[in-house]
């Protein structure tokens, strides 16, 4: 009888756990993707050399925003919004370009695949670490480890969305066939990055 009582508490706990993660995940993609909507009201897309840095902040302010509201309970909102302009403030001086916001020149699908994980291995990477340096408070014994998700989440996430662009750029031969790549990679990045910040902050 008791270890009935046991595994029923433990199942219990762990859907509750499911229902809480999924709900973090959907409040924090609407957040994240909302958040690069509406950046498209004031930043133009286009390549690398386009985009200047104070384009740049302004986007991470608009995505950082929301973010620091979900996190308020483990993070400083304000740490994790200048953290987070930050990190894209420095990507941009870099010349690595301003990470979902800009779309790459090749139109070679593998050139862009492979440049999709350089760029967004490392500008994730960039943006990781100054959050985790900034924002993430030390007494989240596995903090550092936000940086790394960071990056291969970017990585994947970038070098999906050029592929999404390229191929909705070639069926349409318009423009907004590259800005629906990169709202794929948003919405890729959104999800993944909700998970682990659920994972790591709760």
């Amino acid at each position: 009888m008791i270890q009935f009582v046991t595994k029923v508490s433990q199942n219990h706990s762990l859907s509750k756990r499911n229902i809480n993660i999924l709900i973090f995940t959907l409040l924090w993609m609407i957040s994240t993707l909302g958040g690069f909507i509406l950046s498209l009201f004031i930043i133009e897309i286009g390549e690398k050399p386009d985009l200047e840095v104070m384009e740049a902040g302004f986007g991470a302010l608009i995505i950082a925003l929301p973010q620091s509201y979900l996190l308020r309970t483990k993070v400083l909102p304000f740490s994790w919004i200048i953290s987070t302009i930050l990190g894209w403030v420095l990507i941009t001086i870099m010349s690595l370009g301003t990470l979902g916001w800009f779309v790459l020149s090749t139109q070679f699908l593998s050139f862009r695949i492979f440049y999709g994980i350089i760029s967004g291995g490392i500008g994730g990477l960039v943006i990781g670490m100054t959050q985790w340096w900034l924002a993430i408070p030390p007494s989240l014994c596995w903090g550092w480890c936000w940086m790394f998700f960071n990056s291969a989440i970017w990585a994947i996430a970038f070098s999906l969305g050029s592929v999404v662009g390229k191929i909705s750029y070639n069926l349409t031969h318009m423009f907004w066939g590259e800005i629906v790549g990169l709202g794929f990679t948003w919405l890729v990045v959104s999800i993944l990055t909700g998970m682990s910040a659920y994972i790591l902050f709760k």
